[in-house]
């Protein structure tokens, strides 16, 4: 874990998980000193009221919504310090500590389906840079205080052994659920890439906006995407196609809601397609695989491929392939 928070300690939007690290082994240092008796005032109580905080910031961080201060902090910090006085009250903080965290990861949650839906909005490759397994992680931490909040409450009618051997589970699943969030910050911190506010809003406009100008940069942007074969490069963005043309993204992006009904990347995934679908029909003699078609069409990964063409068909890819040289 240790070498694992060295290598992203260096990246700024992974600094908060390192932060969260650092809590954890704090967290497990007083509950060290406490159970030993070397410490006759509670203060682990305090901290079930920081575990949300430290997984909100975590959240905007590794979206790239707002950069890693320390100073951000302070105000979440706030509850923790003034329940440092009433921790003698052990269950009532753990409870309000518990609640805390279920509303952070609530509206962490919400920061994760705004960043997906902003990549939808400007990224063709949108589908492999969603961080579902942020998602995934959110939902089993929320288990995981639950399941925490049932061990503090029975406690007191709990016997030693059992006590001990809950609080390790419970441990471990900490541990497991940090190495799973180390593993895919580290994996996925080479394609990352924030998204900006301006370009979520910029499907907004459709209600005030003119059709037929709409309609004009539709025709001129899908010829350029067509006639140039962009939608073949994997990573291609909103921003590529307003350097290429001239125009704002959020122009390009209404005009292709407006017109489309579709985001960006559904659009450039419907040409994708297409292409797909051209060349198996073709039966070109080259008798490429149907991944090396998806490949050479701009998708990046088989699963999505995959997703994609059975939701724009009703078929799978093979499926496509197996009525196409049947008919």
């Amino acid at each position: 874990m240790l070498f694992g928070a060295l290598l992203i300690n260096s990246q700024k939007q992974s600094r908060s998980l390192v932060l969260l690290f650092a809590f954890q082994g704090c967290v497990c240092a007083f509950n060290l000193l406490e159970g030993l008796g070397f410490s006759s005032y509670l203060i682990t109580p305090a901290f079930t009221l920081l575990y949300g905080p430290m997984i909100y910031f975590f959240t905007l961080s590794i979206t790239g919504k707002q950069p890693f201060k320390t100073s951000h902090y302070a105000v979440h910090l706030i509850p923790a310090v003034i329940s440092l006085a009433f921790t003698h009250y052990t269950q009532a903080i753990i409870l309000l500590g518990s609640l805390s965290q279920l509303g952070y990861f609530y509206f962490a949650y919400g920061i994760l389906k705004r960043y997906h839906k902003q990549l939808m909005h400007a990224r063709s490759d949108a589908e492999s840079l969603k961080l579902k397994w942020l998602i995934k992680a959110l939902f089993i931490f929320a288990i995981i205080v639950v399941f925490d909040l049932l061990r503090m409450n029975v406690q007191p009618i709990t016997p030693l052994d059992l006590k001990m051997h809950w609080y390790l589970l419970n441990e471990i699943l900490l541990l497991l659920m940090f190495s799973f969030l180390l593993f895919h910050t580290i994996k996925n911190s080479f394609q990352f890439e924030p998204v900006t506010l301006s370009e979520e809003s910029a499907a907004e406009q459709t209600d005030s906006a003119d059709e037929q100008l709409a309609q004009q940069i539709f025709s001129t942007i899908d010829g350029l995407i067509i006639n140039e074969s962009l939608y073949r490069q994997p990573r291609l963005s909103l921003n590529d196609l307003a350097n290429q043309t001239g125009l704002g993204s959020k122009e390009i992006s209404w005009a292709i809601n407006s017109t489309t009904g579709n985001n960006f990347c559904e659009y450039i995934n419907q040409h994708r397609v297409n292409d797909v679908k051209r060349e198996i029909e073709q039966d070109s003699p080259q008798k490429l695989s149907l991944i090396e078609l998806a490949f050479q069409a701009g998708f990046n990964s088989k699963s999505t491929f995959n997703a994609v063409f059975k939701k724009e068909t009703g078929l799978t890819p093979s499926q496509f392939k197996k009525q196409t040289q049947k008919n």
